[in-house]
């Protein structure tokens, strides 16, 4: 013998802690690397070893940190977030301007055969 069972549709309850606050843009927590963390729970603790004064915050020696960053600083930033694919369409688009249009696959070759010799980019 089957039973049957009487459903009623109704309305789904929303949990009032789910929901999202709008994100103030200005402020916010950013997530951190283990060794991020680490290291800036060191520094914490040495600028913490004093006899007199409050706590120094880990925020405040973000924002010192973030003060002592230079444009050379960002430029290095940039080139590690390059990966090899970008760094070969790079030098294929420097290859380009100075010796005019070339497929991919055709420059490829060159290299591989040694009629272009890649170079490193100094800073």
């Amino acid at each position: 013998m089957t039973e049957a069972i009487e459903v009623k549709k109704t309305k789904p309850v929303k949990d009032p802690t789910s929901e999202k606050k709008p994100s103030d843009s200005k402020s916010g927590i950013k997530k951190l690397d283990l060794n991020t963390v680490k290291l800036l729970e060191g520094l914490s603790t040495k600028a913490n070893r004093k006899p007199h004064g409050r706590k120094i915050r880990d925020v405040e020696i973000i924002a010192l940190a973030l003060t002592l960053i230079e444009p050379k600083h960002l430029v290095l930033l940039q080139e590690n977030s390059l990966s090899e694919e970008d760094r070969f369409n790079i030098a294929h688009e420097e290859y380009q301007k100075t010796h005019g249009k070339l497929t991919r696959s055709q420059f490829l070759g060159k290299l591989l055969s040694g009629e272009i010799v890649a170079t490193k980019k100094e800073t």
